[in-house]
């Protein structure tokens, strides 16, 4: 039955339980926390309150706005180096 699974499909089932391992032990985690505790951690890694802002320059106001896609094709260290490249 081995011949039927290449190298890739089986570093992708690998990849797929070492993720699916890492998400058990963080609701075992989560789980063994006081709700003080987990509302402390879900704080800490949320996106920052104060990313929208308003800047005004030369008479002009600009308004910027943060949007984050789940889909994204870069991260943020790669698409800050892309514009200002």
């Amino acid at each position: 039955m081995n011949s039927y699974i290449d190298e890739t499909t089986k570093e992708q089932f690998i990849e797929d339980t070492t993720i699916r391992e890492a998400i058990n032990n963080i609701y075992d985690m989560l789980a063994d926390m006081p709700k003080e505790k987990r509302l402390a951690f879900f704080e800490q890694i949320s996106k920052p309150k104060d990313l929208d802002f308003v800047k005004k320059m030369d008479g002009i106001y600009y308004v910027v706005c943060a949007h984050f896609d789940r889909e994204q094709r870069e991260d943020m260290i790669t698409k800050v180096n892309r514009i200002l490249a």
